[in-house]
Parts: structure tokens; sequence; C-alpha cells
């Protein structure tokens, strides 16, 4: 702190673990662009929970939520008693003298951070103690790859379609099981829980506080930090972990109504109108009724006979806000920082599927008992959903990946996701028996080129794939074409649904000289038995 004297200086305490954190974050930033000369914002990461000890996970979290100020890992709160905080997040204010000014507690205090700098430093510059120059800092990296922390992931009411949070670059991308990349939405804000409807995809805009739709319908605002969400068909339902309660909003009526808890944090079970929640950040449809994960309370719980006014009731959880990891019944078992749950609307006493974050781990809740799957390399999964066939897909988020699980083997399929054809042309639907040969017609469009012969005698080169590869008998196939159009011959391979890609790559003439052009083309590909 000797070193900073002549720059006000915010500490901010946080934990990478709450919603409360992550929206203060995001208020600091236009704080720091303003007084960028004169101010230092220095994170102070103190942890809630056990895994937020591990450095890699600080780490982590400063990627994630792209930090651009200094961090230090205070893994074992030395500065969190020394300055005498209390909850999360907490601001401390210290003069360009070296001396605390203030301390404030709570996410909704931007404005007031702004006045209190912009009065430390009129003050300080009175008496010549602000040194004007800027701290420059590189700022933190995403991993490479079609994925950064993707938070929620759910499938499609056939089952063919993945809906992805790709929530550190903000967007949100539908993709085939086999990871063909169909569509990329962008202009999102830390998204996090996603479903399909009717309509499109139903996105939790978590910092942007709103649900809305990929064709940009708003279907509810002033959530706060909704985390995820599931339709029971009439309504959605709503994990507002900012706010500590699941909220209803129904079509039309853009405002959320109350599901359960009275908006403190806590883990007191009862009426929906007096039970305490802790950060929910996980909702799901059972035959039963309505499940979620309280994540800042390490619980899964439940909202019995809602009809009839409805109370809370927890199946995992101990009654406090602490966490564990042991196997048994509710009372004895343990989970850290639960962030997804999933289960089978359609059956009776469907086992419920937990991605137990901090644990790394997916626990299953059958038969009042709770148990681990066994599933391996997962880190920080974040979401969860059931496929028709029973195979859980999982948002691996820690490891910036989408698996699919098998809960009867527990074993773990990462998905390929491929953006490459995100941007291609959608073609008709391709239907073959397997076994047996159909042609299929290919072309590339020109504009204001030509072929160029005198690159060979074929200029137009076509590869014609599937997704999965198994569908084409024979794997890829690689043509040449003397014209821009022309026709390829495929043969079907294993039965099954998916995709046939075809790339046209055209050596062309134009206005600027020789060049290139290429083209991809998309086909749902069925092949039947």
């Amino acid at each position: 702190m000797a070193r900073l004297r002549g720059k006000a200086v915010l500490l901010h305490f946080w934990s990478a673990s709450s919603a409360e954190c992550q929206r203060l974050i995001d208020d600091l930033r236009p704080i720091q662009e303003l007084f960028a000369d004169e101010l230092v914002v220095i994170g102070v990461h103190t942890p809630r929970f056990p895994a937020e000890a591990d450095h890699a996970t600080v780490a982590d979290a400063v990627a994630a939520l792209a930090i651009a100020h200094p961090v230090v890992d205070d893994a074992t709160l030395a500065l969190w008693e020394a300055y005498g905080a209390e909850e999360w997040p907490t601001v401390v204010l210290v003069s360009p003298a070296g001396e605390i000014t203030g301390m404030v507690s709570g996410d909704d205090c931007g404005e007031v951070l702004e006045a209190a700098v912009t009065e430390v430093l009129e003050g300080s510059t009175v008496t010549g103690r602000v040194r004007r120059r800027p701290v420059v800092l590189d700022p933190p990296l995403l991993p490479k790859g079609p994925l950064a922390f993707p938070g929620k992931v759910a499938c499609s009411p056939d089952g063919r379609l993945l809906a992805v949070a790709d929530t550190a670059h903000d967007q949100v991308l539908v993709c085939s099981l086999d990871g063909v990349v169909l569509e990329a939405h962008t202009g999102f804000l830390r998204p996090q829980g996603v479903r399909f409807d009717l309509s499109g995809v139903v996105v939790c805009d978590t910092l942007a506080d709103r649900v809305v739709r990929t064709d940009g319908e708003v279907l509810a605002d002033s959530v706060v930090s909704p985390w995820d969400l599931v339709s029971d068909g009439r309504s959605w339902v709503i994990a507002e972990a900012g706010g500590n309660r699941l909220m209803r909003v129904r079509p039309g009526e853009l405002r959320a109504r109350l599901v359960a808890g009275t908006g403190a944090e806590g883990a007191m079970d009862g009426t929906v109108e007096k039970a305490e929640l802790s950060q929910p950040s996980g909702v799901t449809y059972t035959a039963a009724g309505v499940v979620f994960v309280d994540a800042g309370g390490s619980a899964l719980r439940t909202v019995v006979e809602e009809r009839r006014g409805g109370a809370v009731s927890t199946l995992v959880g101990d009654g406090r806000l602490g966490c564990g990891d042991a196997d048994g019944p509710g009372d004895v078992a343990g989970l850290q920082f639960p962030l997804g749950v999933a289960a089978d609307p359609r059956i009776a006493d469907a086992p419920i599927y937990v991605a137990d974050t901090y644990n790394d781990a997916i626990r299953v809740w059958e038969d009042g008992r709770l148990r681990t799957l066994g599933a391996q390399g997962l880190r920080r999964p974040g979401g969860i959903d059931v496929l028709g066939d029973g195979r859980l897909v999982v948002a691996d988020t820690g490891n910036h990946r989408i698996v699919l699980v098998d809960p009867s083997t527990a074993a773990v399929t990462p998905i390929d996701v491929d953006e490459t054809w995100v941007h291609g042309i959608d073609g008709p639907p391709v239907r073959l028996y397997a076994g047996r040969s159909v042609t299929v017609d290919v072309g590339i469009e020109l504009v204001d080129e030509s072929l160029d012969r005198g690159a060979g005698a074929a200029p137009v080169s076509v590869v014609v794939s599937s997704r999965p590869a198994g569908l084409l008998a024979a794997g890829p196939l690689r043509v040449s074409l003397a014209d821009a159009h022309g026709a390829v011959q495929i043969t079907g391979g294993t039965a099954g649904f998916g995709h046939l890609l075809v790339e046209m790559t055209a050596s062309t003439l134009g206005a600027a000289g020789p060049g290139q052009r290429i083209q991809r083309f998309r086909h749902t590909l069925d092949v039947a038995p």
C-alpha cells in the first residue's frame, strides 16, 4: 500500500461464488474508466467455500469475469480480517494519503462509490497528493477454442439439438449432438440458463437482469441475476440467484411473480412466503414439481404442493449455509456450491442429477439418498440436462467443453464443438437408407467472377462429410468438378440422424486477379435402416 501513495485505492473483497460480487465487478468497470489516471482498483478474493482456496479456481474466475484489475488471492482470509470485512462483496476506499475513508457492502453501490472517489480525489487534489499516472495491466486472456467457461446447457424436446450458454464469450450457441454449431446468438451479458421453446431459445441474460428469447423478445425484466429457468408448458420458473428467490413469469406478463423466498439469504424451510433461499442457481421439473439447487447453501430443495400455497422443503442440506461431499441420506449427505440440476419429468420418481460444481462431480438423488456418479475428469460442472435416451449432457465449465455422461457406466464423452458451419447455407433435407446410394446436387455461386480454368482441369473441389461420421458408408468424400454446379453420389452408413456437410472451394478469376471462393452447405441427414 505504501507504493500506492498518491493514488486513490478501492479494495474490492469478493468471492467467485457470489452472484452479488459478480454484479459489483461489472459496476466497477465504468468507475475504473472514469478515474483511470487517479484510481487503482485491487480485488481481494476471499473464499466462501473450501474449493475457492484453490488458486486455480481464483485464476479461472478472474479470466471468466474479464477482471481488468489486479487480484490478491487471500486464501487464508488474512486481509479480510485485517480490514474488518464481514460480507461479500465489501469495498474499502483508501485516500491518496493512505487513509481509509470508508467501507461499503452490497452489490448496489456503484453510484455511492463513484461519489466517494470523486470526493476523496477532489480533497487530495487541493493538497497536491494525487499522482496522475495510469497503472497499465495486461488483461486476462480467455482460453483458445470455441467455448469459454460454458455455464449452462439444454437439449431440445426432440433430443437432436443442444443450446449452450457460452458464458465468457457472451453468446449462446445452438449445435447438434455431435457438435456442429448451427446458430450463434450474441449480445448477452454473461448468459447462464438456456431452454428451448417453440420460437427459439430462451436465455437467462444474467448480468442484464432479464430473460430474453434469441429472437429478441424480452420475457421477463427486473429479475436479479437470473441463473436458470424451466418451463411447465404454461409459464417459466426462474432461479433468481441475486435475489435469493424463485420467480414465475407467464407469456405476455413481463413482470415475474414470486414462487418462493423472502429475498433474505438463508436456509430455512417453510411456506413459500417465509422460506429463505441462498442463491438458487439451477431449477428443474419432476413429476412431483419444482426442484432446485441453492448454490450458496449447498442444498438440493423442492417446492411441494405449490397449487395449495406451497412450501419449500430441503432434500439435501443441514439447514445451515455449509457444504460437504458425503453420500447418504439427505441429513448426512453434502454438496459444495451446486449450480445445476436436471431430471426427466416424464418419469415418476426419476433420479435427480446434480452438477455439484465445487466438488467437480455429478451427484444423483434417488430413493432418498445421494450418491456420486463417478464421472471422471470434470472440473466445475455448472449445467446439466437429461437427453431422451437417458444420457446426461453436462456443461464442464472449468474444462471449457460440453460432455455426454452415461449414467449407467459414468463414461464421459466430450462433444467436439465445431463452429466451421455456423454461417453455412441450409440445404434441403437428405434421406437415404443404409447401404443404398443417392445423388445430391451441389453448386457454388460466383459473383462478378469466373472459374479459373488455368488452375487445372477441375477448378472446383468438393468435400462431403457427415456428423456423426458413420452416417456415410465410405466416410468423407472428395471429388472435383469442372463446373460450378454438379452432383455427387453418397451411400448410407449406420442408421441415425445428423448432418450432411458440403464444403465447395472454387479457383476463380475476378477484377483483382486469381482468387478462391468457399461456400459451405448444411443438410439434415436421416439414414434409415
